[in-house]
């Protein structure tokens, strides 16, 4: 398939996502997260892989690594001082749990730090400089901690909204400039024109999702992303009958940028190529998938919660990815001034 072919398809997937989002975005979030969203961070992780993750230096990988399981391990730790596994990994994830609280406070600063070491990696070859960048921006980071804005940026929406989000529209773009391509500029537009629409969307015929969609909805602690989004923008609450419109319509948002985030990447198989691997690798990747689906039907918690690991690597992997994306769009901006 051709890229303007894709860019077409893509406009087209967008519209789709957008649809289900007004209609169900809590039964489309659940879906997308559940399932696609597994299957892009094996595929995407193995494809960044492939590549040496964009950067200079072949070693950056454990860089990135490093942060990614200091994070998902703490869990497993945890359960394990404890000689109780299965009752203290999944205590852990309750928002009251020391140790989770201790992690949550760090885990801005370790994205800061993820974020400058790939900047590093992505212009610099001399992988110490990546370390040493990274070690100082996390003591930088120390002190930002009380912060509301730092916590809020780096700790809540860098690794949900911004990185679904954000990113997926830079990478849109660097795609459509670097190929000059007209249904790619209009797919752009076309993403941040599916947001107005959502936030502007009046929500009147929205029924309640079931007490089962709810209950794993609460167990995807994505209902605390909404808050926050509330909170910080200080975003008021429309009321129309039982239903907390803004509150839906954020909810909108999240889902359609999650599940527009998935279809984007397999609707650029044919040109990411990201199956251009090891076979053993491929039916690996097949196995854990459909594991991990099975996982969240069986319980949605455990699910996410045995998953955290993937999902923050595949975050943090791609931070070179997006520092390249970036680095593309200034660079064809610059060529088009002279």
């Amino acid at each position: 398939m051709k890229s303007t072919q894709i860019d077409w398809l893509n406009i087209g997937l967008m519209f789709l996502a957008l649809i289900l989002a007004l209609k169900i975005p809590f039964e489309l979030f659940l879906f997308s997260y559940a399932v696609m969203g597994p299957l892009h961070y094996l595929t995407e992780i193995n494809w960044l892989k492939e590549r040496n993750y964009f950067s200079k230096n072949k070693n950056v990988f454990w860089i990135m690594l490093a942060i990614s399981i200091f994070i998902s391990a703490s869990p497993v730790i945890t359960a394990l001082s404890h000689w109780n596994i299965t009752e203290s990994y999944f205590d852990f994830w309750t928002i009251d749990h020391p140790i989770r609280k201790g992690l949550m406070q760090w885990s801005p600063t370790l994205i800061f730090g993820s974020i400058i070491a790939a900047v590093c990696v992505a212009f610099i070859e001399n992988i110490w400089i990546a370390i040493l960048a990274a070690v100082g921006a996390m003591i930088l980071g120390f002190f930002l901690q009380g912060q509301e804005f730092y916590i809020v940026w780096l700790g809540v929406f860098t690794p949900t909204l911004i990185h679904v989000y954000i990113f997926t529209l830079l990478f849109m773009l660097y795609g459509a400039l670097k190929t000059k391509s007209t249904p790619g500029i209009f797919a752009v537009m076309a993403l941040i024109f599916c947001a107005f629409i959502i936030f502007t969307y009046s929500f009147k015929k929205f029924e309640i999702p079931s007490e089962l969609t709810l209950q794993r909805f609460d167990d995807s602690t994505f209902k605390s992303v909404s808050e926050r989004i509330l909170q910080y923008f200080g975003m008021k609450s429309k009321i129309v009958g039982h239903i907390n419109v803004t509150f839906i319509r954020i909810q909108s948002f999240i889902a359609f940028a999650y599940t527009y985030h998935y279809l984007n990447w397999f609707s650029k198989t044919s040109i990411i190529k990201w199956y251009e691997t090891d076979k053993k690798q491929l039916i690996f990747i097949g196995i854990i998938w459909v594991s991990s689906v099975v996982l969240y039907y069986y319980d949605y918690h455990a699910g996410l919660t045995v998953l955290f690991l993937l999902s923050f690597m595949h975050v943090l992997l791609e931070f070179p990815l997006n520092v390249v994306s970036i680095k593309g769009i200034i660079n064809i901006a610059r060529r088009k001034e002279k």
